[in-house]
């Protein structure tokens, strides 16, 4: 089993729910290729170092998943080649297996 990172940058004009729909086919695109998210985190927009495709802000998400298939990265690759609101993205392996994180509870407005 080979454990991977993927972080992509999304275009910042984005809606919020199309953002949301992209986060899900990238999801399904990793099942469909055989591979298990673990985490996925939207660490949300922010300024890029550098222009890309004129655009000097993106939004960040990371997803870590894991396969059995060396292809996947290759195929996930390309897939998001051919996503026009994919503006960059990077996969490594990683070492070990990812520690699912917990999902954050919602904060209580009474808490002070």
């Amino acid at each position: 089993m080979r454990y991977y990172e993927n972080l992509f940058i999304v275009n910042p004009n984005i809606e919020q729910d199309r953002l949301a729909q992209l986060i899900e086919a990238v999801k399904a695109e990793i099942t469909r290729l055989n591979g298990a998210v673990f985490n996925l985190e939207d660490w949300g927009k922010r300024r890029l170092a550098y222009q890309i495709k004129k655009h000097r802000y993106g939004t960040y998400i990371l997803v870590q998943f894991e396969s059995t298939d060396a292809q996947i990265i290759r195929e996930l690759e390309a897939w998001m080649r051919l996503n026009q609101s994919i503006l960059a993205f990077i996969t490594v392996i990683l070492e070990e297996k990812p520690v699912a994180k917990p999902v954050d509870e919602p904060v209580s407005a009474t808490s002070a």
